[in-house]
C-alpha cells in the first residue's frame, strides 16, 4: 500500500444535518494513522454552527490554524470557511484568518451554504487572489462555474472537490476543466463499480495526472474505499503513486516550499476502536 495525502479533509461539526457529524483533530489523525495517511489539507465542516453568524466562522477557522500550528508535519497548510450568507463580514474573515492565522484560503460547499457557485463568491475569491491562495470548491451542476471562476481569478489555485463522483460530473469536468492549468481535482467519494467510460483510468488520460489527488471527505466518508480503487485501478505503478501523495506534495509545496513529507508511522493522541472510527453514525462513513 502506497502512502496517501488527503487534500480533501473536513474538522468540526455538521449540525445542520440529522444526525450531526463530525469529528476531533485527534480523530482525524487517528483515522489517518489506521490507513497510511502521512498527511492532510484540512478545513472545517460545512454545515457548521452558525448561531453567532461570522463569529463561528472565525472559531471554525481558528480550530484548522491552531490544527497546522500544532502539527505542521501532518497538517502542512489549511483553509478556512466561506459562508456567503455573511457577506463581506465574511470576506473580513477570511482575510483575517489568511493574514493573521495563516490559512491559504478557504472551501466553499454550496449544498450547505445556501448558494450556486456564481457571483456571490467574489468577495471571497478576491481575498484569495490578493494572496494567491487556493480554494476547495464542492462540484455542483456543471463544471463550467468552477472554469469560470479560473479564468476571472488567475492566481488562485482551485480544487474541485469530488470530480469523478458520478458519470456526469466526470465527464463534465473533462469537457469543461481539462485544459485550465489552475484547477487541480480529487477523487473523495469516488463510487465502486464505474466501468472504463468514467473509471479511474479514463479520468487519468483525460485530465492531467499530475493534478489528480485522493481526498478522503473525512468525517461523512469511509475512504479506504477510494483508496482500494487506486490500488486496483488499471493505471501504471507511478501514476497510483501522483494520485495518493506525490501530487499533493507539489501543490502544498507552492504554499509551503520547505515542506516534505513525513513518511514516520503517525501516533494518534488518543487510541479508538475500530468501531469508533469507521461505524456509521446514522447514514454516514458509509
Amino acid at each position: 500500500m502506497p502512502s496517501y495525502i488527503d487534500v480533501h479533509c473536513h474538522i468540526g461539526m455538521t449540525v445542520s444535518r440529522a444526525p450531526v457529524i463530525g469529528q476531533s483533530v485527534g480523530k482525524c489523525l487517528a483515522r489517518m494513522a489506521s490507513a497510511d495517511v502521512i498527511g492532510a489539507i484540512p478545513c472545517p465542516t460545512a454545515g457548521g454552527p452558525q448561531a453567532r453568524g461570522v463569529l463561528d466562522s472565525r472559531a471554525q477557522n481558528e480550530v484548522i490554524a491552531n490544527a497546522c500550528k500544532k502539527y505542521p508535519e501532518r497538517f502542512p497548510i489549511g483553509l478556512g470557511i466561506a459562508e456567503v450568507r455573511h457577506e463581506q463580514a465574511g470576506a473580513d474573515e477570511l482575510d483575517r484568518a489568511m493574514q493573521d492565522d495563516g490559512l491559504v484560503g478557504f472551501v466553499c460547499h454550496p449544498g450547505l451554504s445556501g448558494h450556486s457557485l456564481g457571483g456571490e463568491l467574489y468577495a471571497f475569491l478576491e481575498v484569495v487572489a490578493m494572496h494567491n491562495g487556493l480554494c476547495l470548491l464542492h462540484q455542483a451542476g456543471s463544471t463550467a462555474n468552477i472554469a469560470a471562476y479560473a479564468r476571472r481569478f488567475p492566481s488562485i489555485t482551485f480544487i474541485i472537490g469530488h470530480v469523478s463522483m458520478n458519470k456526469p460530473g466526470h465527464l463534465d469536468a473533462i469537457n469543461q476543466c481539462a485544459k485550465q492549468e489552475n484547477i487541480w481535482y480529487d477523487v473523495a467519494q469516488k463510487p465502486e463499480g464505474a466501468d472504463e467510460s468514467w473509471d479511474l483510468a479514463h479520468l487519468a488520460n483525460n485530465l492531467n495526472k499530475d493534478r489528480i489527488m485522493f481526498g478522503s471527505d473525512l468525517p461523512y466518508y469511509d475512504f479506504r474505499l477510494v483508496q482500494r480503487q487506486i490500488e486496483n485501478a488499471k493505471i501504471d505503478d507511478d501514476t497510483k503513486e501522483k494520485i495518493a501523495y506525490k501530487n499533493a506534495v507539489q501543490l502544498i509545496q507552492q504554499f509551503r516550499p520547505q515542506w516534505t513529507p513525513t513518511l514516520t508511522p503517525l501516533t494518534p493522541p488518543q487510541i479508538y476502536s475500530e468501531n469508533e472510527m469507521w461505524d456509521a453514525n446514522g447514514v454516514r462513513l458509509k
